[in-house]
């Protein structure tokens, strides 16, 4: 009888340990990468291969693109890091022949995102040009799309919390 509460107990504490270093640990940036804003260009490397194109990042480093299926699309997946080596953002771009199918896709995404972080602070909504930003402390995140007779694209971007812009420094 002893011997089962100690197992017992052995056994909670186990768990209960397992899952304070489990709520402890890094989470993913954004839910089409697994890296966090700490992560290296090394470390994005060996996450997603050596294989990449570059150009120069917005944010004055270099940006590395990788194709990436998200929602059941195939897209490109963008690390962008800025001059000091620092991952400024991490972006899923999608281009489409079918601009009904690229407005399905933003919905979804949109409603994703308020579901989990409420309406958006900033939104934009044109036939041709539509998009939201949210204000969140762990960082900005834009959804965008351009719908056009020669270009159907949406991208859909986290901003690391040091790179993003505070909603109300937003004019």
């Amino acid at each position: 009888m002893i011997r089962k509460k100690i197992l017992g107990f052995c056994l909670a504490v186990s768990v209960a340990a397992a899952c304070m270093i489990g709520c402890g640990s890094k989470t993913a940036a954004c839910p089409f990468s697994e890296l966090t804003w700490k992560n290296s260009v090394s470390d994005m490397e060996k996450l997603e291969g050596t294989e990449h194109e570059t150009y120069d990042s917005v944010y004055g480093g270099t940006t590395y693109t990788y194709p990436k299926e998200f929602e059941g699309v195939s897209g490109t997946v963008k690390y962008m890091y800025d001059a000091e080596g620092n991952l400024a953002s991490i972006a899923w771009a999608y281009g489409s022949d079918d601009a009904e199918e690229l407005r399905e896709l933003y919905g979804s995404i949109h409603s994703d995102l308020v579901s989990a972080h409420g309406e958006s602070g900033y939104n934009t909504q044109e036939d041709t040009n539509y998009g939201d930003v949210w204000y969140l402390k762990e960082g900005n995140i834009i959804v965008s799309a351009m719908i056009t007779d020669s270009q159907k694209a949406l991208q859909y971007a986290y901003i690391s919390p040091s790179h993003s812009t505070p909603k109300e420094d937003v004019k």
